[in-house]
């Protein structure tokens, strides 16, 4: 029936959900499917207020009749969470969740015949329904009910029987229960009753094979004004509750759009009767007039069978005829969304939109963010099962100010990772797919624009192709650039990414996007092929919804030309604006600054972690930028830009701090003084020893006139002092003569000196001051000396001759034409661990923590926006701090360092190098040492570093040549090889597998993580073949130990399980035992009747009855009962005629007036 309810007449109709569940054997698949429906039905009821109450009846077989628990009914009770709930009358109130537990408790069990009690469980329905609401029955079954032609009717023991004597009690079921004792009473009551149903039917597919069985719900279904539907199986619980909710969903009037024909729904199939004309007619299941809706009788001539077994072949014949004219009379739908919306009842008032209801109503929201939280948690694959709540959770994560969107956000994305089952992770994907489907919204949109205001327009061309040809230095930069895919091939997720990310790969899909588009002014101009199609076919997106008064619709829905049903929400729209004019895209110039200026005030809000971005900072002033050029192009006078003047000054600022961190490694080039290293040089200033009498250098001069050689004490012998007095010196020196220079290596002395021992200095260089440190109170600068005006190198001077010092002060080195500037190749972060950070970050409160290791988002939040524009300067003025040095000396060319460091974060770049090991250009912040070890100054990325060292895995043989640096051969450093070896640095044994890796091949044990030998290494025997999970054989005898362990407590389970459900099942194979054994004994009775041979019970011989009486004569006088074989002991006939008239009331001479006098005739 495709007729809406119209049973109620009252706008304000009250519903309540009945579960109707046949929980036998064979019902273990629907029963699961409650735990994944249910939810999702309590869900949706409690965010729609659907129903007021809702329940689940369990019912099974009058075999469970008597049994305690999983007897023949089970009853949730009421659960209700609105005002309309509180009318207790008809069983308890519950909880949620006692409902929910109920529920997954259900046990199938029982039905041992085909048909099931479902009469029973519509009776105990009806006597749980109220007048005043009409409820909803959702009936799961795969057996027909206990109708006259199913049911054993003639079996005064079977379950028909049972049902009926029970039924048909004046006083079952509140009174009700005679009303189900026939299945077109039943319907009828349950339509015109006092109270009122739909019932909705959900039949297996094994039901649908034979009308026979399955025309009584489709009966029950059709009076009721339901549905009928059968269900495979194939996709498990899962499919079921997905059909269960959207059959839901459908009779709420909520139904997907745009998606069905890429939908994956299970092949449910919606059953319906073609005619239902005379279907009322009927009296009762067994009236004839019946037969075209479902099994009522069959007439074998003129006599009515309801069970009997003569005229076999009649019979079967005339239940062929009836089942075709049955199947004759059904037509059967593919259940999607066109068919539920076609021919489904639906409920009488729909509900109404909520994404509306969120935005205005606050107590709903914060029911909605409970609501889905709850699904999330307890299955968040049931989460793309319908549309509602796909609605919803599009406007709980538009809803910033939501207190408890970020916390939902994160449990579902948590959820979402856990998924261990693809296909359930596929199925995710797809509804997080189909919910930013808005195809029928776009185009309701585009055709609600008046006729005069659909131009200009822009649109896809489809004949237009943009496929490049493969250029030959493409391949170059293959890892660099977007694949060439068609644009329609997009999916939404990408194009939906510029919601979230703004880096280069999304801009660049989106700017193939805005580019390929055609823009026409006028109906004139739009080309014939395309003018012939409809918005359906080409969506001609018209510049009219660019304006604040449409809702600035058009960036909204702009992507919906590559991929139908793609809309973007407020902000990802403006953000696709800023790519319109940071590309320069003219026709759309103006509408794409128009939605800018509108949405100015808006960027600076930290409440939007998506704004603070590095891409999205970037692409903003980029447009800024573009449209001030543009303006000054045109001539125009520009008052304001496309951001507030505070927030350009702010996002620059917080790019360049981002951009300075990025250039920490960035090649630079320094110019410091030279370092001589015992370089031969002009010795300079020479002073006369007071005690050698040698013409020193003034730089190893004592203030007391005695040099530095003969001031030592520390010499070995006489000797050694007398040589190295005497070494590299004569008394013919002067300031031309040569000398040996050295620098000592404290770096904040740095002075240089003369040595006069170079041979004898094995060791770096250190000067006397520095040397006596220890003994004289430490003083950072300690050694007296001058600096040179051109190189600035220091050099030991004592004051006793600074008069003798040139004015302005050149260095020997300087002076001899020596080269004593370095360029010397550094970066930012050396030179920040010698002067600090003031010089790049001038932070005046101290506001900044953990300087460049966090995200700008993180940054700006720790700071406050505000904060961070009045404190934060990058590249400050060095005026006020002192000047940088390298290596403990001063920078020299320091304005021209900070000048190419401040071009790289201007323009917003880092300097990228190649890895050492796959030759990728990587930015070099991203390069890592190979090694960590002094003297290895290679670089590689962190996935030839994984790749490298992490070659080891648990399981697999050891390649021990991983396990050292690829480039110096060193064994790497703890920290290099635990952070990227995969643990194999800590497994037992592997200092043994080094020393012996010339003569053993070892393998890294998956049970116990030790290095085993694996095998001996021989000559011209190659690699070993691969292993994976293996196992030394200590590890293997202890798992086949615990295996064994396992086995026999798992057998030890299993007869504790016997014994346990051996007592609980005790009543029901009692029963069944004894049933058994009547119709044995029964059998067996009919077995002997039929019989016409048996044996003498004296002598044994075979005696045949073609006729006559019990009374048998043997060959051997023996007088016997036929009968029972009864053989009296006297040999006399008249002895087995007493038997059998008293035994088997037969009637004999002799005994005929006892008999009658004990019947009462006499």
């Amino acid at each position: 029936m495709a007729d809406t309810d119209a049973s109620s007449s009252s706008s304000e109709t009250t519903y309540d959900l009945l579960i109707l569940v046949d929980a036998t054997y064979s019902m273990f698949t629907y029963l699961d499917s409650l735990k994944s429906s249910l939810p999702q039905v309590l869900s949706i009821s409690n965010l729609t207020d659907s129903f007021a109450r809702i329940g689940v009846l369990a019912y099974r077989d009058y075999t469970e009749a008597e049994r305690e628990k999983d007897g023949l009914l089970e009853w949730s009770g009421w659960y209700g969470h609105t005002k309309n709930s509180e009318d207790g009358r008809n069983g308890d109130r519950v909880s949620e969740e006692s409902l929910m537990q109920m529920a997954s408790s259900l046990y199938p069990i029982g039905g041992g015949d085909f048909p099931e009690a479902t009469k029973t469980g519509l009776a105990k329905a009806y006597e749980l329904m109220r007048a005043d609401a009409t409820t909803l029955v959702l009936l799961y079954t795969d057996a027909p009910p206990q109708c006259c032609t199913v049911g054993e009717v003639l079996d005064p023991n079977s379950n028909y029987a049972k049902e009926q004597k029970a039924l048909l009690d004046t006083s079952s079921y509140a009174g009700y229960g005679h009303h189900f004792a026939d299945w077109v009473s039943a319907a009828r009551q349950l339509h015109y009753g006092e109270k009122k149903a739909h019932v909705f039917c959900f039949l297996d597919e094994s039901l649908r094979s034979n009308t026979l069985n399955s025309g009584f719900y489709m009966y029950l279904s059709t009076m009721t004004r339901g549905a009928c539907l059968f269900l495979p199986t194939e996709n498990g619980g899962w499919g079921i509750a997905r059909i269960t909710v959207d059959v839901l969903l459908a009779w709420m009037g909520v139904a997907k759009v745009g998606v069905e024909e890429n939908d994956a729904s299970p092949r449910a199939k919606l059953a319906r009767y073609k005619s239902v004309e005379g279907i009322k007619q009927a009296k009762n299941e067994a009236d004839e007039a019946a037969n075209s809706y479902f099994w009522a009788q069959i007439k074998v001539h003129g006599k009515v069978s309801v069970g009997g077994m003569t005229k076999v072949a009649a019979e079967t014949q005339e239940r062929l005829r009836v089942k075709e004219g049955i199947e004759a009379n059904v037509v059967e739908k593919n259940v999607d969304a066109e068919v539920l919306r076609k021919y489904l009842p639906k409920r009488k008032t729909l509900v109404g939109d909520f994404a509306k209801r969120y935005a205005v109503d606050g107590e709903y929201r914060t029911l909605v963010t409970e609501q889905l939280g709850r699904i999330v948690r307890r299955d968040v694959t049931s989460m793309s099962l319908n549309p509602v709540f796909g609605t919803l959770w599009r406007a709980v994560c538009n809803d910033r100010e939501n207190e408890g969107r970020d916390g939902l956000v994160q449990a579902f994305s948590l959820e979402v990772d856990k998924i261990q089952d693809v296909e359930a992770r596929n199925r995710m994907k797809n509804w997080l797919e189909e919910s930013y489907d808005y195809a029928a919204e776009i185009l309701y949109d585009l055709n609600q624009v008046p006729e005069g205001q659909r131009f200009p327009c822009v649109f896809l061309d489809p004949t237009i192709d943009f496929t490049q040809v493969t250029k030959s230095h493409q391949a170059e930069h293959e890892e660099d650039e977007e694949d060439d895919r068609p644009i329609t091939s997009f999916r939404r997720d990408e194009l939906l990414e510029i919601g979230r990310s703004c880096d280069g790969r999304v801009l660049s899909r989106l700017g193939k996007v805005l580019t390929r588009l055609t823009y026409v002014e006028s109906a004139d101009d739009l080309p014939s092929h395309i003018a012939a199609t409809t918005n359906t076919e080409v969506p001609k997106i018209p510049l009219f919804l660019a304006s604040q008064q449409n809702g600035w619709k058009f960036w909204n829905i702009l992507l919906h030309v590559v991929l139908p049903g793609t809309k973007l929400s407020a902000r990802p729209s403006v953000v696709l604006a800023a790519l319109a004019i940071r590309i320069g895209l003219k026709p759309l110039l103006e509408p794409a600054c128009a939605a800018m200026r509108f949405w100015r005030d808006k960027w600076n809000n930290i409440e939007v972690p998506e704004n603070w971005s590095v891409g999205c900072l970037g692409l903003l002033l980029d447009a800024d930028a573009e449209y001030r050029k543009q303006s000054e192009q045109d001539g125009e006078e520009i008052s304001e830009g496309l951001l507030l003047a505070d927030d350009r000054e702010l996002f620059s600022r917080l790019l360049a701090y981002h951009y300075a961190g990025a250039n920490l490694l960035t090649t630079l080039t320094a110019s410091i003084g030279w370092t001589p290293q015992k370089t031969q040089a002009s010795i300079g200033h020479v002073v006369k020893c007071k005690s050698c009498k040698f013409p020193r250098s003034v730089t190893i001069m004592n203030e007391n006139g005695r040099c530095g050689l003969c001031e030592a004490s520390d010499w070995t012998n006489g000797d050694q002092k007398a040589r190295a007095i005497a070494a590299n010196v004569t008394t013919d020196d002067t300031a031309i003569s040569n000398a040996y220079w050295v620098e000592c290596n404290v770096r904040t002395c740095r002075a240089q000196y003369v040595c006069y021992n170079p041979d004898e200095l094995r060791v770096r260089a250190k000067c006397h001051y520095c040397r006596i440190q220890s003994k004289v109170p430490k003083n950072d600068d300690p050694a007296p000396t001058l600096e040179c005006r051109k190189c600035l190198s220091k050099i030991i001077w004592p004051k006793p001759w600074r008069d003798a010092a040139p004015t302005p002060f050149h260095c020997p080195a300087c002076t001899s034409g020596k080269l004593t500037i370095d360029q010397v190749e550094t970066n930012a972060q050396q030179i920040l661990k010698e002067n600090g950070n003031a010089w790049l970050i001038d932070d005046k409160t101290g506001t900044l923590k953990d300087l460049f290791k966090r995200s700008i988002f993180q940054t700006v939040s720790a700071t406050t926006p505000s904060s961070f524009l009045s404190n934060i300067r990058i590249l400050p003025s060095l005026q006020t701090y002192a000047p940088l040095t390298l290596r403990g000396k001063r920078i020299q060319n320091q304005d021209h360092l900070l000048a190419s460091l401040s071009t790289w974060i201007q323009n917003r770049k880092g300097e990228r190098s190649p890895c050492s090991l796959c030759f990728t250009s990587i930015p070099n912040n991203l390069l890592l040492p190979a090694c960590r070890r002094q003297g290895c100054n290679q670089l590689v990325c962190k996935a030839c570093l994984d790749n490298w060292y992490g070659l080891n895995a648990a399981g697999t043989i050891i390649n021990t040549a991983a396990l050292f640096c690829p480039f110096c051969r060193r064994p790497p450093s703890a920290r290099t090889l635990s952070a990227y070896g995969k643990g194999i640095h800590a497994v037992n044994g592997l200092m043994r597998a080094l020393e012996e890796r010339g003569t053993w091949i070892y393998v890294w044990c998956f049970g116990c993580s030790k290095a085993v030998r694996y095998m001996e290494k021989e000559c011209a025997r190659g690699a070993p073949a691969p292993v994976s999970a293996w196992k030394c054989d200590t590890c293997n005898a202890s798992e086949l130990e615990r295996a064994r362990i396992e086995v026999e407590e798992a057998l030890a389970e299993l007869r504790r399980a016997e014994a346990q459900s051996r007592q609980s099942r005790w009543e029901r194979e009692e029963l069944e035992r004894v049933r058994a054994l009547e119709k044995y004994e029964k059998a067996k009775a009919q077995f002997k009747n039929r019989l016409t041979i048996k044996k003498c019970p004296r002598c044994g011989v075979l005696t045949e009855k073609n006729g006559g009486c019990d009374h048998m004569a043997c060959v051997c006088g023996a007088h016997w009962c036929w009968e029972c074989g009864e053989c009296p002991a006297d040999d006399d006939a008249d002895g087995i005629y007493e038997h059998m008239s008293r035994d088997h009331e037969a009637w004999y001479a002799g005994v005929s007036y006892i008999w009658f006098m004990q019947a009462g005739f006499i």
